[in-house]
């Protein structure tokens, strides 16, 4: 085990010294595009950006009966409940 952690060890070295001899050039662009302003909505960020956002949003509701707490999922994003209430 100590033989293989040596090799990968070495290896990283290797190649963390090889990359840093080799010669690498950057060069900065001036990008004069005017972006959108961006929006404190986000109906209004995804309106101007073009995008869309599908993700559901999903939490629990919980509710007390009879001394017992009883838990069930709700979709915030549609305003529907998921499944039935369980006891917790």
């Amino acid at each position: 085990m100590k033989v293989k952690s040596k090799r990968i060890v070495l290896s990283l070295i290797s190649m963390a010294l090889s990359l840093s001899a080799l010669p690498m050039e950057a060069y900065a662009q001036d990008n004069k595009q005017q972006l959108p302003p961006i929006a404190v909505n986000s109906q209004e960020n995804s309106q101007l950006l073009g995008a869309v956002t599908y993700a559901q949003v999903i939490g629990w509701r919980y509710k007390t009966e009879d001394g017992k707490v009883y838990r069930r999922q709700y979709n915030y994003s549609r305003q529907k409940w998921i499944g039935e209430w369980e006891l917790c």
